[in-house]
């Protein structure tokens, strides 16, 4: 019997080469998302960094004049980039959304020609496992045969 062979396979390749591209695509864009959200964590965690030295530099009276005001401006513009970021990572939200859900749909359509490849490979195993049991069902028929042949010329002959 000849060699399994999907004859949509090339379909399968476009659906999956679809998929991967799709994925990519989502990946770009969380990947964005989240430089925004580290942005984020690295200002939040600055702040918080420099209002734990001011207060440290006050509790032994070490604070230069202009540090606490140099702060406070520091913790606005801080918030107003923390804001900004936030706004930047819900407006890729919508975007985000949309690809994944061309994501879905795009594996919906790539499994739906897998499970038809599984079903084919399916019944080409079932017909080789049919021809391969035909043709030992033949084999040990012409042994049998055979052997009668043999034994007939042999107990006629004697």
């Amino acid at each position: 019997m000849k060699k399994f062979e999907f004859k949509l396979q090339r379909l399968l390749d476009l659906r999956e080469a679809r998929e991967r591209g799709v994925q990519n695509e989502l990946a770009i864009l969380v990947s964005e998302q989240n430089r925004e959200r580290l942005k984020q964590d690295d200002l939040r965690r600055n702040i918080t960094e420099f209002g734990k030295s001011l207060r440290e530099k006050m509790r032994k009276g070490e604070v230069v004049s202009g540090e606490a005001m140099q702060y406070g401006k520091f913790v606005s513009l801080a918030t107003m980039a923390i804001d900004s970021a936030e706004n930047r990572i819900q407006g890729m939200e919508p975007g985000i959304s949309e690809v994944r859900g061309r994501l879905i749909e795009a594996s919906k359509e790539r499994k739906v020609v897998e499970k038809l490849r599984e079903k084919k490979l399916e019944e080409y195993r079932y017909e080789l496992d049919r021809e391969t049991a035909k043709e030992n069902d033949d084999m040990n028929q012409k042994i049998y045969l055979r052997r009668m042949v043999q034994a007939a010329f042999e107990g006629g002959g004697g």
